[in-house]
């Protein structure tokens, strides 16, 4: 029985919710926010859609204690209507957002994997993690996933090719510190340091537009929603499978004593392996300053945790 919560039920939540239902990606579904009508809203509305469907979802809202026996936990609260104030405008409302989910959470006897997709995504991640009492590999973030997507796309689009195309990983921060390793990134296995296709790639642009894809979504919708479901949706596959999958996601890393995001291996047990891939040094130093940016959020979000005990 596949059988996966989400807590919060704003554009992406209920994105992630209608794609998990009729793609027929979970069995039971356990959907939390806290608007109790919108959460009766999407439940019949999901219902109503499952007429179409040769499968069915049982939808259960607003009961932590479902949550116990979940394979998955997927965190989704916060208002990216906020990024446009700056980009770390969330920080404080979600961490306040962790410190009343994660009592019910525990309480409720939950012990599989948490997959958070709320921003700032390494720091409430981490406080997740640090609240939850779970071992880390248990608790990840999206992390750059997203950032590295967009730049393997504007490789591509350079190089006029397809981004499959295309590999290499964006670390750090996502939406912050963010760290494109182009020593990592290969077209067609050659470095961008060559001539590709006929193209000389230049990485500041390819990076520049990278960043206005995040801004155009942004921009034009308000939020960014498809391209994380899409994502989120193969992570889940990923951990309910039986294979691995690589991707950037928000880690406890030892090696920055805290969590940040690093290519890693993804599987039924939830992370797995980091890949260790080799950096440039002004890469690695770059690495390290957006693992400290992360520690300082932390910092906040637990000063204000003990402010509000």
């Amino acid at each position: 029985m596949r059988k996966i919560g989400i807590i919060g039920l704003g554009h992406v939540g209920r994105l992630l919710a209608h794609d998990l239902v009729t793609t027929d990606k979970v069995d039971q579904l356990v959907l939390i926010d806290q608007d109790d009508d919108l959460a009766v809203g999407l439940k019949a509305d999901l219902e109503n859609a499952q007429t179409a469907l040769m499968t069915s979802t049982t939808i259960t809202i607003q009961d932590y204690a479902a949550l116990k026996n979940a394979d998955i936990l997927i965190t989704a609260f916060g208002d990216s209507q906020l990024l446009k104030e700056h980009q770390m405008a969330e920080l404080t409302r979600n961490g306040q957002a962790v410190e009343e989910i994660a009592p019910r959470v525990k309480q409720s006897g939950f012990s599989g994997i948490v997959l958070n997709i709320s921003d700032p995504n390494e720091a409430i991640t981490a406080y997740l993690q640090q609240q939850l009492a779970l071992p880390p590999k248990q608790v990840v973030g999206i992390g750059t996933t997203i950032d590295t997507m967009r730049m393997r796309q504007a490789v591509a689009k350079a190089a006029q090719l397809s981004s499959q195309n295309v590999s290499g990983f964006v670390y750090g921060q996502h939406d912050g510190e963010k760290v494109f390793a182009w020593s990592t990134v290969t077209v067609n296995g050659q470095n961008l340091e060559k001539s590709i296709n006929g193209h000389h790639l230049d990485q500041n642009k390819l990076g520049i537009n990278a960043d206005l894809d995040n801004w155009y979504t942004l921009n034009g919708l308000g939020y960014n929603a498809s391209a994380v479901v899409v994502w989120t949706i193969q992570i889940i596959s990923a951990i309910l499978g039986s294979g691995e999958l690589s991707v950037p996601l928000a880690i406890y890393q030892p090696q920055y004593e805290g969590y940040v995001s690093f290519p890693t291996l993804i599987n039924r047990n939830g992370q797995g392996n980091p890949l260790l891939l080799n950096l440039y040094p002004v890469e690695e130093a770059a690495v390290k300053t957006a693992a400290n940016a992360i520690q300082q959020q932390i910092a906040i979000l637990q000063q204000g945790g003990e402010e509000n005990d």
